[in-house]
């Protein structure tokens, strides 16, 4: 501890433009062989504020959590990634997938992203080092589990073929997800309740934020439009009966619990080209097989990581 603290104050020293004190710096968390500061978790706090700014809803409790966990999570994947690959923090491929946040975001182009992350006191940098993490992490998780992906394709195909056929039009979800896990029923009862409660008096994406496992939760749960060929029949039989801002039971999956919230319904004249629907099944459908293996190899590598909180 002595030899750590005695780092942070030289650097102080020699960065005097730093508006923090060796006074107020705490450690939180020690993951590993990392730590975690309280000016770390400030900063991640601004980070998920620019991915979400609807987070600065919840109570600055619930933000530190969310956050700190954030950093454990994200400390475990890079020194898994480590042990693979040299992460590249400023390949030109990470620019790629910045654009395709902001995006998100509804912003227009990287010199107004990096305007808008000014507001957060963060930089494009910033930014780049968790796409490299995450990146990397996804590459990882697809190499390990590629051979495993089991996709009825035959029936697929099938499904299009019939549905093209007897309907013109077809109707679309704009879904948000909660995923989340418990050891035993009391933790189960625990942890929905808590989620009910959330709710009920702020509303589902607040829950998603807090209680979400997948990185979705990170921007409210929010999952996108999908049809019914791109879910399993289990899902679209529960989310075929709801009305716009009504939420499944928590429905059993590979990685634990999930919860399905409609955020809109439309309905669309059924597209003709075939082949396209088909590639963009197959690919949501290896997304989500891949997102389960994510959360179960994190768990195995999370039980194996040393975390330790003040």
């Amino acid at each position: 501890m002595f030899k750590i603290l005695t780092l942070i104050y030289l650097f102080i020293i020699l960065c005097p433009h730093i508006s923090y004190s060796i006074d107020n710096y705490k450690i939180i968390v020690k993951v590993n062989n990392e730590i975690i500061s309280n000016h770390d978790i400030a900063k991640e706090k601004n980070y998920l504020s620019a991915l979400n700014p609807k987070i600065l809803d919840l109570s600055e409790d619930e933000i530190k959590k969310i956050a700190k966990q954030s950093l454990i999570r994200e400390i475990i994947k890079e020194k898994e990634v480590s042990k693979y690959y040299d992460v590249d923090y400023q390949s030109p491929e990470l620019i790629k997938l910045a654009e395709s946040l902001y995006t998100r975001l509804n912003i227009n182009s990287e010199k107004e992203f990096k305007i808008y992350l000014t507001k957060y006191d963060l930089d494009l940098k910033d930014v780049l080092k968790k796409l490299a993490i995450e990146s990397n992490w996804n590459s990882l998780i697809y190499q390990k589990y590629k051979n495993q992906i089991n996709i009825n394709k035959d029936k697929i195909k099938k499904n299009l073929e019939l549905e093209s056929s007897i309907a013109k039009t077809e109707k679309l979800f704009l879904l948000s997800e909660i995923v989340f896990t418990a050891k035993n029923n009391d933790e189960y009862n625990n942890v929905y309740q808590k989620i009910l409660e959330i709710i009920e008096n702020k509303d589902f994406s607040s829950a998603a934020t807090i209680y979400s496992v997948p990185d979705s939760g990170k921007f409210g749960g929010e999952i996108g439009w999908v049809r019914k060929n791109d879910v399993t029949e289990k899902i679209y039989k529960q989310i075929s009966t709801l009305k716009v801002g009504e939420f499944t039971k928590p429905i059993k999956i590979a990685t634990g619990f999930l919860l399905l919230n409609i955020d809109d319904i439309k309905i669309e004249e059924r597209e003709n080209n075939l082949d396209e629907q088909y590639n963009n099944i197959v690919i949501k459908e290896t997304n989500r097989q891949l997102n389960q293996y994510s959360s179960i190899y994190f768990k195995k590598i999370e039980k194996k990581s040393f975390i330790y909180e003040n």
